[in-house]
């Protein structure tokens, strides 16, 4: 049992490994290709001069214009592109309606039949789909959605990886700092990170590259100057104009929304540290198999090390009169002789 258990764990590290492996591409796809749509349109950006609506359609009108040779080609790269990201969405919605159903509407509906709980699980299908339409239709009312996105998740994912990292990684770390690390690590994330909204940086201070038009036809005399990276989320209808701004607005809600992750997690980390050692973390017991070792590191590289697992033998007590298979009872047919007294049949 408890060589399958490791070969299991084993599995689990090698799948997540491969995982970041596979983010790690699809991150440097995404550096490059807004690196080729700069070199590209660097002297006559669509979006300056309205040839799109939107950033988000920047890349598909790259691929419109370098493959508009290439008959199909630029369907075929619309079609992948939306059936992507339509399969994500349905087995995310699946999965959390599936999720529903086991962990809340069993336990405390047990008289449900399986029909009734097919029916719920469809209906939480519908309701979580309706509630995924309308948080897209909330999301393209704050301006940039990957910006409205990564800062959403920063805010929440950061202080959760905090809590984490801190159970994992500090030794004397206990339930109240923990509890008091997540809790400052959300107000300062959700602090940083609705200020942000509500005051979004000035162009000096995000310093966003200069898209000009003078390079597209008709328009060469006119030059165009704007912001690619914070200006989408600065659209937001929660965006408070203020004639004067203060030092809080230019330098802490001026902080770029891919840091609010990293303030979180540092936040919650030594928050939790701070409250763990005065509250008794240091005279807690402690079971050294639930923090992270070198080992348990470096065991999870051994991709090409073969494993021999012996099977170790358990001697049985053995009757008189036969030998003992441990595959099967000892004693397989029982019946009384003449003497009443019970002999067995061993295979």
């Amino acid at each position: 049992m408890d060589i399958v258990w490791e070969d299991t764990v084993q599995g689990i590290y090698r799948s997540l490994y491969i995982n970041l492996v596979g983010l790690w591409v699809i991150l440097v796809c995404a550096v490059l290709s807004g690196l080729a749509l700069y070199s590209r349109y660097h002297d006559c950006d669509p979006w300056t001069a309205n040839k799109v609506s939107a950033p988000d359609q920047l890349l598909p009108y790259l691929v419109l214009d370098i493959l508009q040779d290439y008959p199909g080609v630029p369907g075929l790269f619309v079609a992948c592109a939306y059936s992507g990201t339509l399969s994500t969405v349905s087995s995310s919605i699946n999965a959390l309606a599936a999720v529903t159903v086991e962990d809340l509407v069993k336990p405390y509906f047990k008289s449900l039949s399986e029909r009734s709980l097919s029916w719920t699980s469809q209906g939480l299908s519908v309701l979580f789909g309706v509630l995924c339409i309308g948080m897209a239709a909330l999301a393209s009312l704050m301006g940039g959605l990957l910006q409205a996105a990564l800062s959403i998740f920063g805010m929440v994912g950061g202080p959760l990886l905090g809590l984490f990292s801190l159970g994992i990684l500090v030794p004397f770390a206990n339930s109240t700092g923990a509890l008091s690390g997540l809790l400052a690590g959300f107000a300062i994330s959700f602090w940083v990170g609705i200020g942000a909204q509500l005051y979004p940086p000035l162009p000096e201070r995000s310093m966003p590259l200069s898209l000009e038009t003078y390079g597209c036809n008709g328009t060469h005399n006119e030059t165009y100057w704007t912001s690619t990276t914070e200006m989408p989320f600065s659209t937001s209808p929660f965006q408070v104009h203020s004639a004067e701004r203060t030092p809080l607005m230019d330098n802490w809600y001026s902080i770029s929304y891919l840091y609010f992750s990293t303030i979180g997690t540092l936040v919650t980390v030594f928050v939790g540290m701070l409250i763990s050692l005065p509250t008794g973390g240091r005279k807690q017991n402690l079971d050294r198999r639930f923090l992270l070792t070198k080992e348990d590191i470096l065991s999870s590289f051994d991709f090409f090390k073969k494993k021999k697992h012996g099977l170790s033998y358990k001697s049985h007590p053995i009757e008189d009169g036969g030998t003992d298979n441990p595959a099967f009872n000892h004693i397989e047919l029982n019946f009384a002789d003449q003497s009443g007294k019970i002999n067995g049949t061993r295979f």
